[in-house]
């Protein structure tokens, strides 16, 4: 289920997935700027992570990206 912090990202291989992005916070990650290291869950590697203007992705990546959630906060 959506919520308002899910953002679509790419890690620095190019795989892209959901996860939480909250503004000025980073519960799984280590912020770093506009970017974040955290676990890619789609290549199941430590990566740099960016968000990505779903407007900027077709529906078919969209579609990808938002089956693929990395580990939600309990």
């Amino acid at each position: 289920m959506a919520n308002r912090f899910d953002a679509i990202v790419r890690c620095s291989k190019g795989h892209l997935f959901t996860t939480i992005w909250v503004p000025l916070a980073s519960f799984k990650a280590v912020r770093l700027g506009s970017r974040r290291y955290q676990r890619c869950p789609v290549g199941r590697h430590w990566s740099m992570v960016r968000q990505v203007n779903p407007d900027d992705l077709d529906p078919q990546q969209r579609e990808a990206a938002a089956a693929v959630h990395d580990t939600r906060i309990p």
